[in-house]
């Protein structure tokens, strides 16, 4: 599984909630709650925005840079690369 896995499940698939959902149980060891899927959703946000250092509440009580769990969760994938 992976990277190569996800993007390829994105191409078909456009529930982020479970392609989160599936990135999250399926390409981590052991598998990250499904707890973590709005905080990435707002990392993932946040970094397409460019606001890479904006803060996340996450749901073990930690708070983190939207980059850092972006980086921590391997969501690179969730991404979008813009042209300048």
């Amino acid at each position: 599984m992976g990277r190569m896995w996800i993007e390829g499940l994105m191409e078909v698939e456009n529930n982020v909630d479970k392609l989160l959902a599936i990135h999250l149980t399926g390409n981590h060891y052991p598998p990250i709650s499904l707890d973590f899927v709005p905080a990435c959703k707002k990392a993932i946000k946040y970094c397409n925005n460019g606001k890479y250092d904006k803060k996340i509440k996450m749901p073990n009580g930690l708070t983190r840079t939207a980059s850092f769990i972006v980086d921590g969760l391997h969501l690179e994938s969730f991404i979008m690369e813009i042209d300048n």
